[in-house]
């Protein structure tokens, strides 16, 4: 159990947060407010040595809706062939229901200069972005549920991240991470299963 109504908050919002995939685009927060909020989570997340690698574009409205209903099964159809697009196409138009979309980047330009700066954690780095860009989206996921949002995570950037540097003229050395559907939730997240606790943590020692 939390101990303080702080660490109890916290953990509200952690349990709240989850996979939500019936999303409409009724507005919660002003736009300007959004991107407040996700500034505010990707600025606190942490990184190795402090790097600060990871790099976000929010897509609304119009730029949203592009995304997935152009975009992706422009970027499907050229890997896989016009009947991917026709299985995923209930699936993406769920997306683009939704209020906008969070694109998560890290800067592989500073992942490698961290591999010249400290070569002997060189093969560290890049597993270290990972966890700076998950770290970044957890943030962001949480306090988007704690502001009423309903969200799920999604990962087309091995196909659709040459078409986003084209159109959005970003550096070649930003790597998508994965794309964060967020909107108003129309519907609860379902029943979710818990391994036993004792199963996955384990605690050795006590103190004094």
């Amino acid at each position: 159990m939390a101990s303080t109504n702080t660490s109890k908050s916290f953990l509200q919002a952690v349990q709240n947060r989850r996979t939500i995939y019936h999303l409409s685009d009724k507005q919660i927060l002003s736009d300007d407010a959004l991107r407040t909020l996700v500034q505010q989570a990707v600025r606190e997340a942490p990184s190795s040595f402090n790097v600060q690698s990871s790099r976000v574009v929010i897509l609304l409205g119009k730029e949203h809706k592009d995304y997935w209903l152009q975009i992706v099964p422009e970027a499907l159809r050229a890997a896989k062939g016009e009947a991917a697009v026709e299985a995923s196409q209930k699936k993406l138009q769920s997306f683009a229901a939704g209020y906008g979309t969070i694109l998560f980047f890290e800067d592989e330009k500073l992942i490698k200069g961290q591999q010249e700066a400290y070569p002997s954690y060189a093969p560290n780095f890049p597993i270290w972005s990972q966890h700076a860009s998950g770290m970044a989206q957890i943030y962001t996921w949480t306090l988007l549920e704690a502001e009423g949002y309903g969200a799920s995570l999604q990962h087309y950037g091995n196909l659709t991240a040459p078409a986003l540097e084209k159109k959005y003229n970003l550096p070649n050395t930003y790597q998508l991470q994965s794309e964060m559907v967020f909107g108003y939730p129309e519907s609860p997240a379902g029943p979710k299963e818990y391994m036993p606790d004792h199963e996955r943590v384990i605690a050795y020692g006590h103190s004094e």
